[in-house]
């Protein structure tokens, strides 16, 4: 999404008409026109941050419970990727250059962003080893996202002008969100697929001993456990046995709103 400047503001308004109240002569005015672009840039900054904070605040304490509790992870990882190809369309093709609906717009998938997409994210790392979510955070909140800033940026500022961006930034913009859906999708399936399965990527790499023992616990009273069984004459001592347990009901199914606990012993 484009950057929003104090010059942005002056171009979504009406660009030459601002400059009606001055009689047209900016190079006198150019001060006075300056410190109150400077302002109404404040105020609109000041004015998203609120209303970004508020839709935050209430979808994560309404929606996001709501959403895992009975639609589960898979669907709510979708959610926000859905929003953005929407979003997308609206503001580079069906309606450009309108300020409402941008504000809106960006303040909506901000707040989705820290309240609903993160949350759902960070709960993707739980069927990992340490080793895993270590390298994988590395490279998704470190290499990946200062990549993308900076690829965003580029287009920015190589465009130079709102009427621009929307031209050049079209394209990119609306493949970007295809492709984090799809993404989306596929992760939520691999989720509930490693859960049912009751699989750790990446112990194999994890390097703390014979004796670790991982345990998760789902919905339904089931359990696995992880642990090396050192006791078995087999060629590989580290042989690793996966022991399942499940409760009475033996008819419950597996979903992606399961809670597991990684215990180290």
């Amino acid at each position: 999404s484009p950057h929003i400047t104090a010059g942005d503001i002056t171009e979504f308004d009406g660009g030459e008409e601002y400059y009606k109240g001055y009689g047209g002569q900016y190079e006198e005015h150019a001060d006075d026109i300056h410190e109150e672009n400077t302002t109404t840039f404040a105020q609109f900054m000041g004015r998203y941050g609120q209303m970004t904070n508020i839709i935050s605040l209430l979808l994560s304490y309404f929606a996001f419970p709501y959403l895992m509790t009975h639609y589960g992870l898979r669907s709510t990882l979708r959610l926000f990727p859905a929003l953005l190809v929407f979003v997308t369309i609206l503001a580079y093709l069906a309606v450009p250059f309108n300020l409402p609906v941008l504000f809106v717009s960006v303040s909506l998938l901000k707040a989705m962003t820290y309240s609903i997409n993160d949350p759902a994210k960070e709960l993707l790392y739980m069927p990992t080893s340490n080793t895993v979510k270590f390298k994988a955070k590395f490279w998704i909140d470190v290499v990946g996202a200062r990549i993308a800033k900076a690829v965003g940026s580029s287009i920015n500022n190589y465009a130079g002008s709102v009427e621009r961006i929307v031209r050049y930034g079209a394209i990119p913009s609306l493949l970007t969100a295809v492709g984090l859906y799809v993404i989306c999708l596929k992760a939520g399936e691999q989720f509930e697929s490693l859960i049912q399965r009751g699989e750790i990527v990446g112990w194999e790499e994890d390097e703390d001993g014979d004796d670790d023992e991982i345990q998760g616990h789902g919905v339904g009273g089931r359990s696995y456990s992880r642990h090396d069984d050192d006791d078995d004459n087999n060629d590989d001592n580290n042989d690793l046995s996966i022991a399942q347990s499940f409760s009475e009901d033996t008819d419950d199914v597996w979903v992606s709103d399961t809670t597991i606990e990684l215990v180290k012993r």
